[in-house]
């Protein structure tokens, strides 16, 4: 395993920055939380783990390139040896940082987003020093967990990310998809001329894909209600631009001056929030997700020329090398305004003394973990399960846990920039089923890239997301689900939440109020009072099938599933 990380400091283009970084650790590696030792090692010494498990490599911030020629660089773990990428990546969600690392910077300070008062802030800050603190159900992966104290007293419950490459994927194909319907000279924005009389209405599946397939109407691209913004589902998060489509970053509204029209982002991640315009609540990009949780629950902060670059003024950055388009709405708060002879930044904005806490590389590396985590499983499909399925198509809960998403095929020369869809650009897929013979989940290894001249590229196909249970639209659920927040403000919509695994993430809800799977059932009323009616009036036994069904959508330890690597069967 050493050996497979010495392309890191061996190369001369990244050897002055590793060496600073790993002479930083010499001195002090009988107290590094790593655990690199092994049976042989004094534990004193050298810490061990004989399980295994533990962190292995010493925090070492990874390089950013775009050249995948470059050894040891972030494309270059990216292209030429994915799965170093992709491990590197999940050691940084995973390990747990030390002070020296910078960790903790202004902690119990509150920060986040401003809430609806414009002066109350979301929460407190650098809490834990890991991911997994929160992250921890499996543990060792992108799990479910804790509930935490943000947004209200209430608390906000820890989604898990299996499979957040796919969702990533969606909402960027449904932004694109949107501005295909309103905007029609395909400028990039549109105009009060072009909403007229449009609706934001998006289909699920491509057509002549299996599956059911369903139209959801996302709002209209017009102002209707007369204040100032269109009514679109609070999924799509404005950015108002000029005549000549650049950002305007204090516009409120579309009667703010200067204002001729606006684009979005999709924000499909998270639960649910209050907007305020020009201060997006939720992150668009796995990206994002990751650089932010780093800041406000750690106190490591990113410099991210990726994020903080909008090479065109219209409030879009740089493509990353895991190929999402960044917005700069999630620019953190390192802005690489002075630089040290290396390039890394000196800002240190939480005035902890420590700079650059975390690389653009490093963003680099975790984004690929994310885009290719496993998705949720199927567990055992049992008669009652399968009765509880179809129980749940009919009373109406799939009308808004709707079952089934497509991705179309890459296209990036496309002439019309709303058809240039990505495709599928994730590494591998690991597909996980239940075998009645072995009684478990088994694992078999798809590989969704082709390797030429020592590199790998990812084939960007078509792809169909099953079982995700989500239109990813905000809805009313009625009072029970209503939070109040810090500054005495109510939050009425939530976004649906994607089912696949939410049979092994107790508690449920934006808050983890409900213990059970059967009290979150009950607990919906406004939009979905009628599915609740219809569950609450099957007999218990058809119930206990409609939860049956519901605990076969499960999260399982990719590093303990038995799995077929090679395709031998």
């Amino acid at each position: 395993m050493v050996r497979r990380f010495q392309p890191l400091v061996g190369v001369p283009v990244l050897a002055v920055l590793l060496l600073i970084f790993l002479g930083s650790l010499s001195s002090s590696r009988a107290q590094l939380q790593e655990r690199p030792g092994g049976s042989r090692d004094d534990p004193v010494d050298v810490p061990h783990d004989l399980s295994g498990c533990s962190i292995k490599n010493p925090r070492v911030r990874v390089v950013h390139t775009t050249d995948a020629a470059l050894a040891g660089g972030s494309m270059y773990l990216q292209a030429a040896d994915p799965w170093l990428g992709y491990q590197w990546g999940r050691s940084l969600l995973q390990r747990e940082f030390r002070e020296r690392d910078g960790v903790y910077g202004g902690a119990g300070m509150l920060d986040g987003p401003l809430l609806a008062d414009g002066k109350t802030r979301m929460m407190s800050r650098s809490g834990v020093n890991s991911c997994a603190i929160c992250h921890n159900t499996p543990y060792r992966d992108g799990g479910a967990g804790a509930t935490m104290a943000k947004n209200g007293g209430e608390g906000r419950n820890t989604p898990h990310m299996f499979g957040a490459g796919l969702v990533e994927m969606i909402g960027q194909q449904m932004r694109l998809q949107a501005l295909a319907i309103a905007d029609a000279n395909r400028d990039g924005w549109i105009s009060a001329e072009e909403a007229k009389g449009k609706r934001c209405i998006l289909g699920n599946l491509p057509d002549g894909v299996e599956g059911d397939r369903v139209e959801i109407d996302y709002g209209s691209f017009e102002d209707l209600d007369g204040d100032g913004k269109p009514d679109l589902n609070p999924l799509f998060s404005l950015i108002y631009v000029d005549k000549d489509g650049k950002r305007l970053a204090e516009a409120k509204d579309l009667h703010s001056p200067g204002v001729a029209g606006y684009t979005f982002e999709v924000q499909c991640f998270g639960f649910g929030h209050l907007a305020r315009q020009g201060n997006p609540p939720v992150s668009t990009t796995l990206r994002s997700f990751i650089a932010t949780p780093f800041d406000i629950h750690m106190g490591l902060q990113a410099f991210d020329p990726t994020t903080l670059d909008d090479p065109d003024g219209r409030g879009f950055a740089k493509v990353s090398n895991a190929g999402c388009q960044q917005c700069v709405t999630a620019a953190g708060k390192d802005r690489g305004l002075t630089r040290g002879p290396t390039g890394i930044s000196l800002d240190d904005p939480d005035g902890d003394g420590y700079c650059e806490e975390i690389s653009e590389g490093d963003l680099d590396v975790a984004e690929w973990y994310l885009l290719n985590h496993p998705a949720p499983a199927r567990g055992e499909i049992t008669p009652e399960a399968r009765r509880g399925e179809q129980l749940f198509k009919q009373i109406g809960c799939a009308a808004c846990h709707v079952p089934d998403w497509g991705l179309h095929a890459g296209d990036s020369h496309a002439r019309d920039y709303t058809r240039r869809y990505a495709g599928d650009r994730r590494f591998f897929e690991l597909k996980v089923a239940y075998n009645e013979k072995t009684e478990r989940l088994e694992g078999k290894l798809v590989y969704l890239a082709d390797k030429k001249g020592g590199l790998w590229a990812p084939r960007r196909q078509a792809y169909t997301v099953r079982g995700i249970y989500t239109d990813f639209k905000y809805h009313d659920l009625g009072k029970d689900f209503y939070q109040t927040q810090f500054d005495g403000s109510v939050v009425r919509k939530w976004r649906t939440s994607p089912l696949w695994g939410v049979g092994t993430t107790s508690p449920y809800g934006h808050d983890g109020a409900s213990l059970t799977l059967h009290e979150v059932i009950r607990r919906h009323g406004g939009e979905a009072l009628e599915a609740r009616k219809a569950y609450t009036a099957l007999d218990p036994q058809d119930r206990r099938r409609v939860v049956e069904f519901l605990e076969s959508l499960v999260l399982y330890q990719t590093d303990r599933l038995p799995c077929d690597l090679d395709g031998d069967g």
